[in-house]
């Protein structure tokens, strides 16, 4: 009975909207999982038979983001403008259909929906509704297309989304990408500010696959010798890569250097220049995903 109610749903479904073509996923293959659930990135995603893979993805960040994605098998061969609407379920057979957004699908690039609009779509899963793209299919002489996200099975699946965006560091990798710290004179200990600022580095790129080094370099200023400022440069750096090292991170993506009295950034003839000598620089460089 279930399945004869969805025919004819996806019958008024075409019909209305005159598509040529319609893709979703229907009772028995529509699927919601978590594909990514870190600290630092959560995705949710849903396959459409026939078409290619939906994900929703929100990252750590200062800012509410999230972003969804619509993967085709097939790239888009030309850009299209695109309707997305929110369509009523099949328990509400004449209801109607709400706009969502007008978009942009560019030619060899996925179809993306961001901030507020993706936002929407969540809520309209949520509501049982099926957000669904309208578009002029080019390798179809141009006639109307559609693509729908199925809410069937959504909803436990999104509370474990809603679970892990709770979760997500509140700054992203530009934020953490570049530190340095200060120290007293002829000092190697890390200040409480030092310590706090390492975790929040530790925190993020223990969860980052994608980071390829963390160079950190240790500077003094230029009182005392050559050869003690030397040796108190590299004592700094050494001492903050066995701190991160303790916080979880791969030695092997750490490199240290002590520059001594090299590359002052500051006066050494007055206080406040020898201590923004009396650093050390870390600097975390990341491989485009």
């Amino acid at each position: 009975m279930q399945k004869i109610i969805f025919i004819t749903l996806l019958f008024f479904y075409q019909s209305a909207f005159a598509t040529n073509k319609s893709y979703h996923a229907d009772m028995d293959n529509s699927l919601w999982y978590i594909s990514s659930s870190t600290p630092i990135q959560c995705t949710l995603e849903h396959p459409i038979p026939n078409y290619g893979q939906a994900h929703f993805e929100a990252r750590a960040s200062k800012k509410i983001n999230l972003d969804f994605i619509l993967h085709s098998k097939l790239a888009m061969p030309v850009t299209r403008t695109v309707k997305l609407k929110s369509i009523p379920p099949q328990w509400r057979p004449g209801a109607p259909s709400e706009d969502i957004d007008t978009v942009e699908f560019y030619q060899q690039f996925d179809g993306y929906v961001t901030q507020q609009s993706a936002w929407r779509m969540l809520n309209e899963l949520e509501a049982g509704q099926y957000p669904t793209f309208f578009f002029e299919d080019w390798r179809n002489n141009d006639q109307i297309t559609s693509v729908a996200l199925s809410s069937i099975n959504f909803n436990r699946s999104y509370d474990e989304f809603s679970n892990c965006v709770d979760q997500l560091l509140p700054y992203d990798f530009e934020d953490i990408s570049f530190s340095i710290l200060k120290y007293n004179k002829n000092g190697v200990k890390l200040t409480s500010f030092s310590k706090k600022r390492l975790k929040m580095i530790g925190d993020y790129i223990k969860y980052d696959e994608n980071i390829s080094v963390v160079l950190i370099a240790g500077y003094s200023d230029s009182y005392g010798s050559r050869s003690h400022n030397q040796k108190l440069s590299e004592q700094r750096a050494i001492s903050v890569k066995e701190y991160l090292e303790q916080l979880g991170l791969d030695d092997e993506k750490i490199q240290v250097t002590g520059f001594g009295e090299k590359h002052h950034v500051a006066d050494n003839q007055n206080i406040l220049g020898r201590m923004q000598n009396r650093r050390v620089v870390i600097s975390i460089e990341r491989e485009d995903s």
